[in-house]
């Protein structure tokens, strides 16, 4: 078996590659995507969009139909339109596949999650169709109950109606099939970039590496099976995708940089601040506040023992403008300052 050579600058490099932070603009790879997807909607009948976890399209909408052009022209509805889009992504996550369900508005929609390992990145929602013999009674209660988005006129609400009855039908088994299909895709997509990002880092660190130690011989065999099983464990987080906070908990890990307030994660979560408090600290075991300072100790920490970063510019990455303040909150948690741990580190290294 060929040896690997151990280069602890190289290694720390390699390591660092697991702190990539995926979007679902990276991992689907948009313009490209966006091609696919008006393929895709044009043969399988149905409007098609990505969202982000927050429900925000990342993508334009491929076959949207002339209803909901209308719906999410209204900004209350839209919102609306956000928030249910956001709920249906998180609810894919906790039952582990594609989630189908009525909108808002009662009309068909399916939410396709795209993740990389536990992290959750966005969705992949299509639909827009009705259920095949559907009658026009519940189409006129529908048209009533959202009438608050049009002018009240009967021309208006018969327009409406009549863009309602446009809508494709659908049977249920044909969506099953679309969303089994879709959800195949995805999972290729985000494996391939994975994989990718995985190897195009691991041949940088063995272009580099044989730059410098020529006469060494490096695994690639050995290597980027490592790496792979490193970037699949990333990401773990302390809480389930069935939970109703792990929007905020995935949000938190990925911008410890920014500022994160209670308020903003309540309304990610869709519950109010005072409840998403509560739950926070029954599912996390901790406090919100106490959670977030924890978290950018943690990364402090491994920024500190891997890397050659100055202390200001650790701080500044973990979200700390004032680096007094990191010091202080740093001594107060570990019992150490930041340059006494790295240095109490380096000297275990060379024991």
């Amino acid at each position: 078996m060929m040896a690997v050579f151990e280069c602890p600058a190289r290694r720390r490099e390699i390591e660092g590659m697991s702190r990539f932070e995926y979007t679902i603009e990276n991992v689907l790879d948009i313009p490209l995507w966006e091609k696919m997807q008006d393929r895709l909607a044009e043969l399988t009948g149905t409007a098609i969009v990505c969202i982000d976890i927050k429900g925000k399209p990342v993508t334009k909408h491929s076959g949207r139909t002339e209803f909901c052009s209308i719906v999410r022209e209204n900004p209350v509805s839209r919102k609306r339109c956000f928030r249910c889009d956001a709920l249906a992504g998180v609810e894919a996550v906790r039952r582990g596949r594609p989630y189908i369900y009525l909108c808002h508005c009662g009309i068909v929609d399916v939410a396709v999650p795209v993740m990389v390992g536990d992290i959750y990145l966005g969705a992949v929602m299509f639909g827009q169709v009705r259920l095949r013999h559907k009658d026009r009674e519940k189409a006129e209660r529908l048209v009533n109950e959202i009438g608050s988005i049009i002018p009240q006129e009967d021309t208006a609400r018969q327009d409406i109606l009549r863009k309602y009855e446009l809508l494709p039908e659908m049977d249920y088994d044909r969506i099953v099939l679309i969303a089994e299909y879709i959800n195949d895709m995805v999972h290729y997509i985000v494996d391939r970039a994975v994989k990718s990002h995985t190897r195009d880092e691991t041949y940088k660190w063995l272009m580099s590496a044989n730059a410098e130690q020529s006469s060494e011989e490096i695994a690639i065999q050995e290597i980027l099976p490592q790496e792979e099983r490193r970037l699949r464990q990333t990401g773990a987080l302390p809480v389930k995708p069935s939970s109703v906070v792990y929007p905020a908990v995935v949000y938190i890990q990925d911008h410890l940089r920014q500022e994160i307030t209670m308020k903003e994660m309540a309304e990610l979560c869709h519950l109010s601040p005072s409840y998403f408090s509560r739950t926070f600290n029954k599912e996390m075991g901790e406090s919100f506040v106490n959670y977030i300072s924890s978290r950018r100790i943690q990364l402090a920490k491994e920024l500190l023992q891997e890397t050659g970063k100055s202390i200001t510019q650790i701080a500044d990455e973990v979200g700390y403008d004032n680096i007094s303040h990191f010091t202080a909150v740093f001594k107060r948690t570990e019992g150490i300052t930041p340059s006494a741990y790295r240095a109490s580190k380096k000297r275990k290294k060379f024991l």
